[in-house]
């Protein structure tokens, strides 16, 4: 099953689609976020950000710090940068 994520910066939406997992960085290390989780409300350190889009492909992201929110199968990182790793 997946789930909607969108990335928020201040220069606007930066990344939407269908996941299966992310791993998020978080203050005090990482937390994983499948389908169905519990309404969840957290900063974010920053750093490494890693996602497996929906078909299975990952991919991993640079984040600057900021805040995640997830409810009902949707989710939301409002953060300063966003960037690709290669």
């Amino acid at each position: 099953m997946s789930y909607q994520l969108q990335i928020i910066t201040p220069q606007g939406k930066a990344y939407e689609n269908q996941i299966e997992h992310a791993e998020v960085p978080a203050e005090s290390g990482y937390f994983g976020v499948l389908s169905n989780h519990a309404p969840l409300l957290s900063s974010s350190a920053g750093g490494r950000l890693t996602l497996r889009e929906k078909g299975g492909k990952t991919r991993v992201f640079s984040v600057g710090p900021g805040f995640f929110e997830t409810r009902k199968n949707q989710a939301v990182l409002m953060t300063e940068s966003f960037s690709e790793k290669n």
